[in-house]
């Protein structure tokens, strides 16, 4: 018993140096601990620094991205702001440093490549895009201390971080285009994407068979305000709607029309010039090849971006590795313009001729170098750039009642008047081909009549009716059919896509395709508010809007309403051809009567009240202006004692009977810190009171309108006075 106890006493404790190696060995784990401790604090703040920064550096770089205009004006963010800098940002208590590095890239379309340094002379006045470097640092301690224990703190780490981005001048979010490969083969494919067709009436969807469509968007204007000068937007979407299942995107065509002040340059080396037409192929658009010939500078840097490429570009002439003499009208912005139109001697051979006005409205021909001339451009993207195509040309115009579109029938008809015109149009072109160029002879367009279509309030004797009791007002409507050019190139593909047998594998070089609509240049637009919109006789007793054309179409144009008296009235709908229908800008050229297209729709009104009796006299003469960057346009008329009425180009004003004192007043001419007044050979103030204030706004000019017999005279927009 006595040795047993002593076994278990002696084994129930630890010996003093078995205490002291335990306390050494905790000792050593809590300082590993503290340090353990101690690094993972401060890596998770090194962390949390590092996602800060990579946050600030992105919010920079989408900062400078969402830029609202090219040219710095101290106030609106621009693109030419992005420059080199230094700077400090404070977040959650760091302290980081942001250091920009900015290289602007210039494309030099000699050798269709990009580099830093400014090309001479070819009238780029920005770069095409920058390449941002941007590094963010945070130096140590970075104003702020993290605690590892009760007594102990440690500061954060110095660090960085870099990101790049390239920022092109002309953003978009459909920039890029995006690619893939299938795998194993040449061939390639874009990813499906979803697409929801547009509403009609105002977007139609154009049926090209095989369940494909083709739609336009509407055009959506915006005005520079600084010189009055418009830059349209819209895009033409070919996508595949089977029955029974979702629409999907096939191709988006993005167009812009844009006019803009030039400045004329004569090439003194062969590095100075400009691009050849951007073309359509078939399946895409070829950018043309870049040659020496005389170019356009932008005449300020106030108007679009878009005025940079427009102004270089859009002349003729040059000697080029890609002309073809059988094919001349490609290497031609104008392939369609009469030989009357180009200069024919000196450094301006071969280019069509540019005009600007005179101080007293006359059109002057530009043809030195340094002298300014006015331009209309169409553009259409090319991989993630504008590029500057051939102008639009117009072989359609049709206008219709409030109500028409909104059936599917009537849909159906419209969209069947087009196909069906569209593929007699190019049937007709093997016939010009074998009897005389195309350019100067291509075939006529198909009227609705052709085909058995009419469409409503077209004719006299089936009129849209207006009434008290029924419809008093309607937004009537107007579109136009468009073809462009077509090169030999893709005539011929058009050619053998008509004469495929049925079920023949044969692809014609255009992968995708059914048939051959699918790959002309035709494009159906709305253009009810760009067209000038007119009613006769004026005002009564249907009058129709026609204010000028304003920012995203919130102008009003083309809404009849009932006013007074009974009777038949005719309304037109006109517009200009080529881009300038776009633009809504003045004539350019002598040639602008030529290029005008007219719509009539008829409407009989039955209203109780008695409009004025006429006198007979009538005061109608062209609207001029004479102000660089002003648009005659724009001008807005009313008469007082007189029915007044803009017309595509000037006014007409029927004087009422028994008139005491009938006058027409001028308005909505402007320009910043001008002092413009409207003028008149022939009409004088009555009494003198023409208003003009220095900022520009609020200009107006009352016209006396009593003459004893109708006359004929121009009204001029001038600066300083008559």
């Amino acid at each position: 018993m006595t040795y047993q106890s002593k076994n278990i006493y002696r084994s129930g404790g630890y010996t003093l140096v078995e205490v002291l190696v335990g306390i050494l060995i905790f000792a050593v784990g809590m300082m590993a601990l503290a340090q353990l401790q101690g690094n993972l604090a401060q890596n998770s703040s090194d962390a949390n620094a590092r996602t800060v920064a990579i946050n600030v550096a992105e919010e920079v770089v989408e900062s400078v991205r969402s830029f609202a205009q090219i040219t710095s004006d101290g106030s609106t963010r621009a693109y030419n702001d992005i420059v080199d800098s230094t700077d400090t940002v404070t977040r959650a208590g760091y302290t980081y440093s942001v250091v920009t590095d900015v290289t602007d890239y210039y494309y030099v379309p000699a050798s269709k490549t990009f580099t830093d340094t400014k090309p001479e002379g070819s009238g780029a006045a920005n770069s095409d895009f920058k390449h941002i470097e941007l590094t963010v640092s945070w130096e140590e301690g970075g104003g702020r201390e993290f605690r590892i224990d009760d007594t102990t703190t440690a500061d954060m780490g110095s660090g960085s971080i870099t990101i790049t981005d390239v920022i092109s001048s002309i953003t978009s979010p459909a920039t890029g285009k995006v690619i893939l490969g299938t795998g194993g083969n040449d061939s390639m494919y874009a990813p499906p994407v979803d697409y929801s067709p547009g509403k009609n009436p105002d977007i139609v969807s154009i049926n090209l068979g095989e369940n494909k469509f083709k739609e336009s968007t509407t055009p959506l204007p915006d005005v520079i305000r600084t010189d009055e000068l418009v830059e349209t937007r819209f895009d033409v979407v070919t996508y595949s709607n089977p029955v029974n299942s979702s629409a999907t995107f096939l191709r988006r065509e993005e167009f812009r029309a844009v006019s803009c002040e030039c400045t004329l340059r004569l090439p003194t080396t062969d590095t100075q010039g400009g691009l050849r037409p951007t073309v359509w192929t078939g399946s895409d658009y070829t950018e043309g090849e870049f040659v020496s010939k005389p170019y356009g500078e932008s005449a300020n840097n106030q108007q679009s971006q878009f005025c940079d490429i427009c102004c270089r570009d859009h002349h003729d002439g040059g000697i080029g590795a890609e002309d073809d003499s059988l094919d001349s009208g490609r290497s031609q912005y104008g392939p369609f313009r009469n030989e009357a139109e180009y200069h024919t001697g000196s450094g301006l051979s071969g280019d069509h001729k540019h005009y600007n006005r005179d101080s007293n409205g006359n059109m002057v021909l530009a043809e030195a170098d340094g002298e300014i001339y006015v331009e209309a451009c169409r553009l259409v993207r090319k991989d993630g750039f504008f590029r500057v195509a051939q102008d639009m040309r117009q072989e359609s115009l049709n206008a219709f009642p409030a109500d028409y579109l909104d059936e599917q029938a009537e849909i159906d008809e419209y969209s069947g008047f087009v196909t069906a015109a569209v593929r007699n149009y190019t049937g007709d072109l093997d016939q010009t081909d074998g009897f005389a160029p195309y350019e100067s002879s291509p075939p006529g367009f198909d009227s609705p009549g052709d085909h058995s279509v009419m469409f409503p309030a077209s004719n006299p004797f089936f009129p849209t009716q207006m009434s008290q009791t029924g419809l008093s007002e309607q937004q009537l409507r107007s579109r136009g059919i468009y073809v462009d050019y077509m090169s030999d190139e893709l005539r011929e593909k058009i050619r053998c896509l008509n004469a495929r047998p049925m079920g023949s594998t044969y692809d014609c070089d255009v992968p995708e395709v059914s048939s051959a609509i699918e790959i002309i240049p035709f494009y159906d637009v709305q253009l009810t508010w760009l067209s000038r919109w007119n009613e006769s006789p004026n005002n009564n007793p249907v009058d129709v809007t026609n204010q000028a054309i304003n920012d995203n179409n919130s102008h009003s144009r083309g809404m009849a309403m009932l006013t007074e008296g009974k009777g038949s009235s005719t309304i037109s709908s006109m517009v200009h051809t080529s881009n300038l229908g776009l633009t809504g800008t003045d004539p350019i050229d002598p040639y602008y009567v030529d290029d005008e297209a007219q719509y009539n729709l008829y409407a009989t009104a039955d209203d109780s009240s008695t409009p004025p009796t006429l006198s007979g006299i009538k005061v109608s003469g062209q609207i001029i202006s004479t102000v660089p960057g002003v648009k005659a346009a724009d001008v807005e008329i009313a008469g007082t004692e007189a029915l007044c009425d803009r017309t595509n180009t000037g006014f007409e004003c029927a004087l009422i009977a028994d008139a005491k004192s009938p006058s027409l007043k001028v308005t909505n001419y402007t320009k910043a810190d001008k002092l413009l007044y409207a003028c008149s050979a022939a009409l004088l103030l009555a009494p003198p009171r023409g208003h003009v204030s220095l900022n520009g706004t609020g200009n107006w000019t009352n016209f006396s309108l009593e003459v004893a017999a109708s006359l004929v005279t121009d009204i001029l927009i001038k600066e300083g006075g008559c």
